[in-house]
């Protein structure tokens, strides 16, 4: 019959598993939006210098057409994403220390 340390111990170790399986999920989608930052960042800057954007935006006083306004869209969308996946992986590494520290208990 277990004591009650044993069962403890075997709970938190059911509790690390379930918790390692989430963790690469999370890690997964965080390196999805990271992708997503980067693309549309990467777009933006394309649009920006390649297609006339930055030319417009400094020959023009007002009224800014898709050339401009676009990848301003898309930047912004890229910053959003990237704020986005920085705040998800910090809350994700507090997590991780957390159970570091709940690993540390099992083994005792």
């Amino acid at each position: 019959m277990p004591t009650d340390r044993e069962a403890a111990k075997a709970e938190l170790t059911a509790q690390l598993q379930t918790e390692t399986a989430k963790a690469r999920q999370e890690m997964l989608i965080i390196r999805l939006i990271w992708v997503l930052a980067g693309t549309t960042l990467l777009i933006s800057v394309v649009l920006w210098v390649g297609y006339g954007g930055r030319e417009q935006y400094i020959s023009r006083s007002t009224g800014y057409d898709s050339t401009v306004l676009l990848p301003a869209w898309l930047a912004l969308a890229g910053l959003l994403s990237a704020t986005a996946a920085t705040v998800l992986f910090m809350i994700r590494l507090m997590r991780g220390a957390l159970g570091n520290i709940v690993q540390k208990q099992v083994r005792k």
